[in-house]
């Protein structure tokens, strides 16, 4: 005797909306992270989605590569990116200092960046040309204005 599964995929009206009662049931599955896993480097994690190399399961076989040169602005957003990473991981394994101890050093790599971005470019967030009664985004060099008086 057949079962409803095993009809074929054109008698279930797969495609005409919801789930029809022959639908196969998916499940999902999340690899065990493996503390032991070495870690991508900040540009590479970026890239490539996920800081750990065991979690890093590329969709359909497209593989995201590194660019070889990047901007002050990319190294940023991936040190940002690493340490959100970092952040989350921490919060399962509270008890990796090796993990803690690194996430310490790209937060302070993160900071002396964004200074040195800062001082050179200008601001990158909103909340660092926000004083008090008011706001000087919009009085301040706009960095495309590097050579006619703004900063850089």
């Amino acid at each position: 005797m057949n079962k409803p599964n095993d009809r074929p995929a054109e008698d279930c009206g797969y495609r005409t909306g919801p789930l029809p009662a022959c639908g196969s049931l998916a499940l999902a599955y999340v690899p065990d992270q493996q503390e032991a896993d070495p870690r991508y480097e900040p540009p590479q994690a970026l890239a490539r989605g996920t800081l750990f190399p065991g979690l890093d399961l590329p969709w359909k076989n497209v593989v995201n590569r590194t660019p070889e040169d990047m901007t002050p602005l990319e190294e940023l957003m991936a040190l940002g990116f690493v340490i959100q990473e970092l952040g989350l991981y921490l919060d399962t394994h509270a008890r990796d200092r090796e993990a803690l101890a690194l996430y310490t050093r790209y937060v302070a790599l993160y900071k002396e960046g964004e200074e040195r971005y800062t001082a050179r470019c200008g601001p990158l967030k909103q909340m660092q040309v926000t004083e008090a009664g008011g706001y000087t985004w919009a009085t301040g060099a706009w960095p495309w204005t590097a050579g006619e008086g703004g900063k850089g």
